[in-house]
């Protein structure tokens, strides 16, 4: 009986054994299936993507990129190596492992001042042309390209992994380019994470605007952004090409600009080679700019903590400045998150840019940085106003700098009649001047003093011909930054200078001569011009004639600045040219038709019979005067 219940329980046993074993078989190879079908998958996946034809699409010269697999290859080796490669790309990508390999290709999106060419390479602009610009060398305007020009994002993806959207591909969206009853032009392109789920970069063009639309949507990625992240990074970085003919006027007018959220505008240094900040406030729009063009990004507020870089190499010719932006957008979570930007890339035109509302003109420099010198640019404002109200009736653009120089001329012919006229009447009172010199000797303080009391007596202000000047300088100085930053001068031919934003070299050195390799024919004419001018004031300016050593400044000076305004734009160097010949003849007519020295000099005996009263800053002066000349006793 034992031995019969040991045999059932032994059958028994077997059998369990053998159903155990059969199950567990099962599973494993069930689990090997689902491993091996979703490393298939995923090869599938790639494959797709590296072959897909786009539909509705402009496809401009695909490049085959590398690292896509030979599934023709049926060899061991072959298989091994593709799943060894799957598993890489799962372990580096996780949910975009998909996306890692493909075929690059291009998409055109254009209006009638831009065309835009995207890449699916990272979804991001791999080019833009400004169709109604040419290069100095009459090349299409391409203002970057993605070898100069990338912006990227970078997502985290658990375990401690980021993965860049600069290195992945997107696929495009199958919708065309017009949205029906509008004049937006639309495309978008998706890093897809899995069925559903993806990372959206989307354009959008208006009109014929150079601002349009830049949207990031991030759709189903809840499941894959760990929970505990709350930023999304960003880099932008920019390489400038060098655009115009001259690299050094365009390197001095170009430096990455950005605003703060309801705060001024600022810049890094134009100057220094290297120059950067940090930022842990909201920043509204950052702006990289070159001398006549510039790409902003506006991110209304969405950029927090980051830095900011520019730098460049004076000894590097082949760009213009590096910049460099690293930010960071606030992620609070979900399976759908939107940033919506804006880009305005395109020229440095102030009333394009100010109609924009974004105070985005202030990166078009009117004015010295130092901020007891900031009330220029209001002056360089109203010059563009003017320059503006010229434009519209299509005149050259040398007539038109002709008739503002005119206008100022006019508008200052007061005040410039006076100070010729004070000249003249400190010419009559020379003689006398020199008698005090005689009579008192090395005495320079009891001079002084006498001086003051016959300038009082006479009538005479020695200091009415420096008005006119003081009132001329801020305007001299707002044209100084108004022309390198006119736009509407770039190519603008007049007389001999083929483009009136660089100089006219007409004259040109076989070699290097004092660090020029030409002659700006318009600055040799403002220096000549000068000197005349020089020539004409100190005939009439008798303080010159007290002091024998600034005699030869007037003439010096010319002639060192022309080494300096030589490089500068000819706009420039022509508008001073002009400036000196209407004030020669200026000075001319009124000293030979309006001033009578027989007139003045009555004028002048009749004032020293009843002299004025000293005015306050005349009072001021002469106890000037006797203080100093209290000091100097006990010296003596």
């Amino acid at each position: 009986m034992n031995k019969n219940i040991n045999t059932i329980v032994g059958w028994v046993l077997i059998v369990v054994l053998m159903i155990g074993f059969v199950f567990y078989q099962t599973k494993k190879y069930e689990e090997d299936q689902k491993k091996r079908k979703a490393e298939q998958a995923l090869q599938q996946k790639a494959d797709s993507l590296a072959h897909k034809n786009d539909v509705g699409v402009t496809n401009l010269n695909p490049q085959s990129k590398p690292g896509v697999a030979n599934t023709n290859d049926t060899s061991a080796t072959a298989v091994a190596a593709v799943n060894t490669d799957s598993l890489a790309r799962v372990n580096q990508y996780g949910a975009f492992a998909g996306a890692a390999t493909a075929e690059e290709k291009t998409f055109v999106i254009e209006n009638e001042v831009q065309k835009i060419t995207l890449t699916n390479k990272g979804g991001q602009i791999k080019s833009i042309e400004l169709k109604n610009y040419k290069t100095w060398d009459k090349q299409p305007l391409i203002l970057f390209t993605n070898q100069t020009n990338q912006l990227s994002f970078q997502i985290p993806v658990g375990d401690n992994r980021i993965i860049n959207t600069d290195e992945l591909y997107f696929e495009p969206v199958g919708e065309t380019f017009n949205v029906k009853g509008t004049d937006k032009k639309t495309f978008a392109l998706r890093l897809m994470a899995g069925e559903g789920k993806y990372f959206e970069q989307k354009y959008t063009l208006t009109g014929n605007s150079y601002l349009f639309n830049f949207d990031i949507n991030m759709v189903g990625l809840g499941d894959i952004i760990p929970a505990n992240n709350n930023v999304i990074s960003g880099q932008w970085k920019n390489t400038l090409s060098a655009l115009e003919r001259t690299l050094e006027l365009e390197r001095r007018y170009s430096a990455l600009y950005y605003r703060y959220n309801e705060s001024d505008v600022a810049h890094l240094s134009e100057d220094n080679e290297t120059d950067e900040i940090t930022f842990d406030a909201p920043v509204e729009w950052i702006s990289y700019k070159q001398q006549f063009f510039n790409t902003t990004i506006f991110s209304k507020g969405l950029f927090h903590k980051g830095r900011l870089q520019s730098n460049f190499g004076k000894k590097d010719t082949g760009y213009v400045k590096k910049y460099t932006s690293v930010f960071t957008l606030p992620y609070q979570g979900g399976n759908s998150v939107s940033y919506n930007f804006q880009l305005y890339i395109g020229p440095n035109h102030y009333n394009t840019l100010a109609s924009l509302d974004k105070d985005l003109e202030d990166i078009v420099k009117l004015g010295p940085n130092p901020w007891f010198f900031r009330w220029i640019k209001y002056i360089t404002r109203f010059i563009i106003w003017v320059f503006s109200w010229f434009q519209n009736m299509n005149l050259n653009y040398g007539i038109i700098i002709l008739l503002m120089t005119l206008m100022l001329k006019i508008i200052l012919h007061p005040l410039t009649s006076k100070s010729i006229e004070s000249a003249a009447k400190m010419k009559i009172l020379a003689p006398e001047i020199e008698a005090l010199k005689e009579k008192y000797g090395d005495d320079q303080t009891k001079i002084g003093q006498e001086q003051m009391k016959l300038y009082q007596r006479a009538g005479v202000s020695p200091f009415g011909g420096c008005l006119p000047l003081l009132l001329q300088m801020p305007i001299l100085m707002a044209m100084y930054y108004f022309f390198p930053a006119s736009i509407e001068l770039r190519q603008q031919s007049f007389l001999w200078a083929h483009d009136l934003s660089s100089y006219d070299d007409v004259i040109k050195f076989g070699t290097t001569i004092l660090g020029q390799s030409h002659l700006s024919i318009f600055t040799v004419l403002m220096t000549i011009t000068s000197i005349l001018q020089a020539v004409m004031n100190n005939q009439m300016n008798s303080m010159a004639n007290q002091q024998p050593g600034m005699k030869y400044l007037p003439y010096i000076m010319p002639v060192m600045l022309m080494f300096v305004f030589n490089n500068f734009p000819a706009a420039l160097t022509y508008y001073y040219l002009l400036q000196n010949l209407l004030g020669v003849a200026h000075q001319f007519i009124i000293q030979r038709f309006f001033i009578d020295d027989a007139k003045l000099r009555a004028q002048i005996e009749e004032n020293k019979k009843n002299p004025k009263q000293a005015s306050g800053w005349q009072k001021k002066l002469e106890e000037m005067q006797r203080e100093a000349a209290n000091r100097q006793k006990p010296k003596k």
